[in-house]
């Protein structure tokens, strides 16, 4: 092996990884070995009173409302020169049709989440950009248009 101190601290890292997995598991906040997106999905339940599913272009439905809720996430990098937002990704392998509403977290560089938006499908299919193996859903461009300020949600529901 090349380089085996390299080797050794990011084994070190991943040990963590597999602790804290663990851990959100016991808090009921982790479904499989993916971390963020488990993370994400768990507090969109919490958040909107979801039953999580395993269904094909949705991830839950609304225990009030019986709506079917997709939710995704992605990563603020930062702001361009123009005062634009810049994420890591768009919000991938988005079913149309399959969904009410789409529930799109971000998160900062620290996976804090810093904003929430619960966008009708309506919405959401006005940015949709087709690609071989599906659609995804250009949300840069929606936010840098202010396309999607009215559906912005607080990030930890008020009590009345």
């Amino acid at each position: 092996m090349r380089n085996i101190d390299n080797f050794k601290k990011a084994q070190a890292l991943i040990n963590k990884i597999a602790k804290i997995r663990r851990e959100l598991s016991k808090i009921n906040y982790n479904k499989s070995w993916m971390v963020l997106p488990d993370f994400v999905e768990c507090y969109a339940r919490d958040r909107f009173n979801l039953e999580l599913k395993n269904a094909e272009g949705y991830d839950g439905i609304g225990k009030n409302d019986k709506k079917r809720y997709q939710v995704k996430y992605t990563i603020l990098k930062g702001i361009d020169k123009k005062g634009e937002k810049k994420f890591t990704h768009t919000l991938d392998n988005i079913k149309p049709n399959k969904f009410d509403f789409l529930i799109a977290v971000i998160l900062d560089e620290n996976y804090n989440i810093i904003e929430v938006f619960k966008i009708p499908h309506d919405v959401v299919c006005q940015y949709l950009r087709k690609y071989k193996s599906g659609y995804s859903f250009r949300i840069e461009k929606a936010i840098n248009e202010g396309k999607l300020d009215r559906y912005r949600v607080d990030i930890i529901k008020k009590e009345c």
